[in-house]
């Protein structure tokens, strides 16, 4: 898959049904642009795993709605040129420490935006850019805990439960150890990765480790996928809206920019602010 795409192309070939090469150009090309409008129409600029540092108009209260999501971590929170610390998770019969606090994900997988909260006198001051927030965004999977097969061909398929693996984030041993990617012919401790299926050295068969990869959700997938075949079809009826069958039926088309069925799945998707 080319970087932003949404969907792979040999998906959208199962499921148009097509099985030769003669449009694979074509159909690249059309995943290429419909993600691009797909990340438009929910105006967001990326999906998977990334780190961002961004500004934001400080408002006088207490709560920072994040452009981005799910959020795995924020790094710093800095307002006014001040560095505001993380609050410690609230434990009963403590009085809450000062500083910064993540509003936790809705839901699994994580569809709501989240909100930076900040306690004790902090605010967030009134200003243009003055608030700085630098953190982890993106649908991830992190420390998925499997174990390496004793036998060959010591592979192990990532179980993607929300949206199959688009980008490998890193693996680890089960004891927090590091292992480093490859192309390919790993030895121990080194694995590769191609389509979600990692690859580990005979080396290593056995050992206990973890998965970290970004995914892309399945419906959205879904959404580019149908969008695409859409619009692969519409190049055999362009500016048509209905046909007749010999006379004995007519076949009516929807020509709109983003289907119906589109549209309403990816409202889920929306970023809902522009600050």
């Amino acid at each position: 898959m080319t970087t932003g795409d949404l969907v792979a192309l040999g998906a959208v070939k199962n499921w148009l049904g097509v099985t030769t090469d003669d449009d694979d150009a074509l159909l690249a090309a059309l995943i290429s642009q419909i993600s691009r409008g797909i990340y438009n129409y929910i105006n967001r600029s990326f999906v998977l795993p990334a780190d961002v540092t961004e500004a934001y108009d400080g408002s006088g209260r207490d709560q920072l709605l994040l452009r981005n999501w799910p959020i795995g971590a924020v790094y710093s929170v800095v307002v006014d040129g001040k560095a505001i610390p993380p609050a410690p998770m609230m434990v009963a019969n403590v009085h809450p420490m000062h500083g910064y606090v993540l509003e936790q994900s809705d839901d699994a997988p994580p569809g709501a935006m989240q909100q930076l909260f900040l306690r004790g006198p902090h605010v967030f001051r009134k200003g243009r850019q003055n608030v700085v927030v630098s953190y982890r965004a993106g649908y991830e999977i992190v420390g998925e805990a499997q174990a390496i097969p004793l036998s060959a061909s010591f592979t192990i398929d990532a179980l993607a439960p929300y949206g199959g693996c688009a980008a490998d984030t890193g693996v680890i041993y089960a004891g927090g150890a590091a292992m480093s990617a490859v192309s390919n012919a790993p030895a121990r401790g080194q694995y590769s990765v191609s389509g979600g299926v990692y690859t580990f050295a005979a080396a290593d068969a056995g050992a206990a480790v973890a998965l970290s990869y970004g995914y892309i959700p399945a419906d959205l997938e879904q959404c580019a996928l149908e969008w695409v075949a859409d619009r692969y079809k519409y190049k055999d009826r362009i500016g048509m809206t209905s046909k007749s069958l010999g006379g004995q039926e007519t076949v009516a088309y929807q020509n709109k920019a983003t289907p119906d069925f589109v549209a309403r799945s990816l409202m889920n998707f929306c970023r809902i602010i522009a600050n």
